[in-house]
């Protein structure tokens, strides 16, 4: 997100290291000159690739370093500046805000960031298993927390965002 700040959403697993930076640098925008990541929460494939930003601000909920599995990345923790996030709701700058969207995690956050075009949701894995679930607004009666996810689904789309970018898919308009 470049913003105030620079910031990395989920920088994913260490092993993406090289194809990571690279794909930053050709945005122009390279490691050292991240300010901020942004965790949307604390799965092994959102968060491994902290290592790669030490000494940075990290933002994360807190009902997410509650989770059993947050306790593996505990090391990893220590070598940033920890930004707790609480509530449901909250602005982390001007134009860049977020919301409590539980379901896949129970602290994941939507990321909603103002642009030029509108507004850009950023729900990581709150949008899956597939896209497609969520342009129809359905999941399999037998999906595991469905009517949590739709809930979710459901706010996300009351804000009426011009383009999606959900946590494993290509970015899409709603």
């Amino acid at each position: 997100i470049r913003a105030q700040k620079n910031s990395v959403v989920d920088p994913g697993i260490p092993m993406q290291g090289a194809p990571y930076s690279s794909s930053l640098g050709n945005l122009g925008v390279y490691p050292f000159k991240v300010e901020d990541v942004i965790l949307t929460h604390m799965h092994f494939d959102h968060v491994g690739g902290l290592v790669e930003f030490p000494a940075r601000r990290v933002f994360v909920h807190e009902v997410e370093l509650a989770a059993p599995y947050a306790g593996i990345w505990s090391g990893l923790l220590e070598t940033v500046e920890l930004e707790v996030l609480s509530g449901d709701q909250g602005e982390i700058e001007p134009g860049v805000r977020w919301m409590l969207t539980p379901g896949h995690a129970d602290g994941l956050i939507t990321l909603l960031v103002d642009t030029g075009e509108g507004l850009v949701a950023i729900p990581s894995d709150c949008v899956g298993p597939l896209p497609e679930y969520f342009e129809k607004m359905e999941l399999p009666a037998d999906f595991d927390g469905r009517e949590t996810l739709l809930e979710q689904w459901k706010k996300i789309r009351a804000l009426e965002p011009v383009r999606i970018i959900p946590g494993h898919y290509p970015p899409f308009a709603p």
